[in-house]
């Protein structure tokens, strides 16, 4: 019991003191959740499907943006160059895929050793291979344990050195490509935010703003699934993400993109009682709210369509049927009401 008494008290002690920071250093107006119909300058993107038949429902429906892990396999590049014939783009990330590297929860367990010349070797093969591609992230959450590997090791330094090699690569080669960092800044929960804030801080401080053209944060809120409830006493879930939206606005002033989103259709987490419904509900909330921010010009959910096997499903799609979810005619309306279609 003693033991859980100092982890409560360490957990109010970072909350509190991350909050006193966020209100000395942020605007923190509040947002309003509700908008009627309108019409939005974000354009509104998905994480998508290494499958051809769930990418053909997707682009037959109007959608056209997409992200995706950047690997060298036939399978993958067919999918891809289908999209994209089809007028689909795509934001490639680079990351331990591209090295072919396999990091996992217990640790990586092959091509572990990558160097930054490998990264480099891997960025101008990405080129060649997916030439149509424009957009780049530059990894996918890499302070999270399970995709470190190689030289993405949790420095800062390390990190800051991979970007500026990405970009001096990419702009040689095509001068009009746009350079995504960060891949994916948690916005919640707090003690994630405060750990990789600083982090980041000290990317951006070794120079990382004259290589970057945008930042990625990534929006999940596990086991709250509503803006207005409280992950904290009486402050809503609403109210920490634009702390922290406007916290990584202040240190850039680059535009945002949310690359990934999304809560599960089903009843993973026990004791929230997720459904179709709710999910639907929560994609709604969300976009609107972030659509408040100017400087937030993308917004990926997470993800077309979810594994068939146990585990959160945050799909839009039926993994085994492929029929929509009520979701994903909710994603729909804001594809077909945004102005960068």
């Amino acid at each position: 019991m003693k033991k859980y008494f100092f982890v409560i008290i360490a957990i109010i002690i970072v909350v509190t003191g991350l909050f006193i920071f966020l209100n000395n250093n942020v605007n923190t107006n509040k947002i309003n959740l509700t908008n009627s119909t309108k019409t939005y300058s974000q354009k509104f993107c998905i994480n998508a499907a290494n499958n051809n038949t769930v990418m053909d429902i997707a682009l037959s429906n109007g959608i056209n943006c997409f992200r995706t892990d950047i690997s060298f396999s036939s399978s993958k590049n067919a999918t891809i160059m289908n999209v994209i014939n089809n007028n689909g783009e795509y934001l490639g990330i680079l990351d331990y895929q591209t090295v072919n590297a396999q990091p996992s929860q217990n640790g990586c367990t092959s091509g572990c050793n990558w160097s930054l010349t490998t990264w480099n070797n891997s960025i101008i093969e990405a080129l060649k291979q997916y030439p149509k591609i424009n957009e780049w992230e530059i990894y996918n959450e890499p302070l999270v344990n399970e995709f470190e590997s190689g030289y993405e090791n949790g420095s800062a330094l390390n990190y800051y050195n991979m970007i500026k090699s990405a970009y001096e690569i990419i702009k040689k080669i095509e001068p009009n490509s746009t350079i995504v960092c960060f891949g994916g800044a948690e916005l919640f929960p707090l003690s994630e935010v405060q750990y990789e804030y600083y982090f980041y801080k000290n990317v951006w401080d070794y120079g990382a703003s004259k290589y970057c053209d945008a930042i990625s944060l990534h929006a999940y809120s596990i086991p709250f699934y509503n803006l207005t409830q409280d992950p904290y006493q009486n402050v809503s879930l609403k109210e920490v993400y634009n702390f922290t939206i406007n916290l990584y606005e202040n240190l850039t002033k680059k535009p945002i993109w949310i690359t990934e989103t999304g809560i599960p259709s089903n009843n993973w987490t026990v004791g929230v009682n997720l459904s179709q419904q709710k999910q639907a509900s929560f994609l709604t909330q969300e976009f609107n709210f972030f659509s408040n921010y100017s400087f937030i010009k993308r917004i990926y959910w997470y993800d077309l369509v979810g594994g068939t096997g146990a585990g959160a499903d945050f799909g839009l799609l039926n993994a085994s049927s492929l029929k929509p979810k009520p979701a994903f005619n909710s994603f729909i309306y804001f594809v077909k009401n945004s102005e960068d279609k």
